[in-house]
């Protein structure tokens, strides 16, 4: 039995990282781009290195209608920032947000 390629992909930035999905070649380059834009680091994963090394980082599959919708770099990278701010003791952050 033949398998689909998967095409999964870690973003990260300032020690933060989370796990994407995409529906195809084309999703995962211009998520890239995107990500890249952003000042985020990426490097495509295989299946096989996602289970030892990346399984327990947050994980948007982008091949789900629903997540396609609503998933969004630019709310990742406000999340972490917010977190961060949380963690260093700033004040004014009340809300837990993703690592």
């Amino acid at each position: 039995m033949t398998q689909k390629k998967r095409f999964l992909m870690f973003l990260k930035k300032d020690g933060s990282g989370v796990v994407v999905e995409g529906r195809n070649a084309s999703d995962e380059e211009s998520l890239k781009k995107e990500a890249e834009s952003k000042g985020m680091t990426c490097q495509s994963l295989t299946i096989e290195s996602f289970y030892p090394d990346y399984r327990g980082y947050r994980y948007f599959d982008l091949r789900n209608p629903v997540t396609q919708e609503t998933f969004s770099i630019d709310h990742v990278l406000e999340a972490w920032e917010a977190d961060k701010k949380h963690h260093e003791g700033h004040e004014g952050t009340d809300e837990w947000f993703i690592h």
